[in-house]
């Protein structure tokens, strides 16, 4: 039972942090439970359905605003909801076709996958440290071509190792979004896709009969949200490109072990 904590307890805050949450959950489930990465990147996903209300309740007066604006008779949509919808439109095809792709590929890769893993991590660290140095001049109103790449970005992000905040906000802040407003902006965004990947993930594979992963599921939704508020705080402060890219070389120095 204290490894499924343990795994709660990652997922609640690598979720949002800038790395992949995905990549890192599933090679330490791999690892852990002697597991395929197959199965391992199938439960690291259903684990979303633990972070997605974490955000929820951290964002809720935004959300409820979305929601109100949304189901207005009016139609006359804000800039903000009309790049959500763009972008969940954009990103949720583009990710479940990767999903498919890469789950193939997880069943012929074996232990081989976690060198894509570290060298996709060490590619959003890189990514990290480039949009941190480029500093835009921040716009005044989101638009369709932002909504575009930020799906695109959110999209590919399935694949494990490339992290989906991580993506999202290099994406929205190299088109010049306000910094203060990219990281709630991309965790906003990630909701939809996240909780419905996660569904998918319990519908067909029965991970939510498992008592241990309901428990994870917990711990990590507790974990989320005090990580949530925290990162927001000092997210003008800290840049974690280094760290990314330092995770990376240790899982392909991992997986290049375990092959041997």
């Amino acid at each position: 039972m204290i490894p499924m904590l343990l795994m709660g307890l990652c997922q609640g805050l690598f979720e949002w942090l800038p790395v992949s949450s995905e990549g890192m959950i599933a090679t330490i489930y791999s690892f852990v439970f002697e597991k395929s990465y197959q199965e391992s990147i199938q439960f690291a996903l259903w684990l979303h359905l633990g972070t997605v209300p974490s955000a929820v309740i951290v964002f809720r007066k935004s959300l409820w605003n979305l929601a109100a604006e949304f189901t207005n008779s009016d139609r006359e949509y804000s800039s903000k909801l009309r790049f959500l919808i763009i972008s969940t439109l954009i990103s949720a095809p583009i990710g479940f076709g990767i999903y498919l792709g890469v789950d193939e590929l997880t069943q012929v890769a074996g232990s081989l996958f976690m060198v894509f893993v570290g060298v996709a991590m060490i590619m959003t660290g890189l990514v990290q440290l480039r949009y941190r140095v480029f500093n835009p001049q921040p716009k005044s109103e989101l638009n369709f071509i932002d909504g575009i790449f930020a799906g695109i970005a959110q999209g590919i992000s399935v694949i494990p190792g490339l992290s989906r905040s991580g993506m999202t906000i290099s994406v929205l802040t190299l088109r010049g979004v306000d910094r203060r407003e990219v990281l709630a902006l991309s965790y906003i965004m990630g909701i939809p896709v996240s909780l419905g990947a996660a569904l998918w993930i319990g519908i067909t594979q029965g991970f939510t009969w498992s008592i241990g992963a309901l428990l994870s599921a917990l711990i990590a939704f507790v974990i989320g949200l005090f990580a949530i508020k925290l990162l927001i705080f000092v997210s003008n402060k800290v840049n974690l490109g280094l760290f990314i890219i330092v995770t990376g070389l240790l899982i392909i120095a991992g997986g290049i072990f375990t092959n041997v």
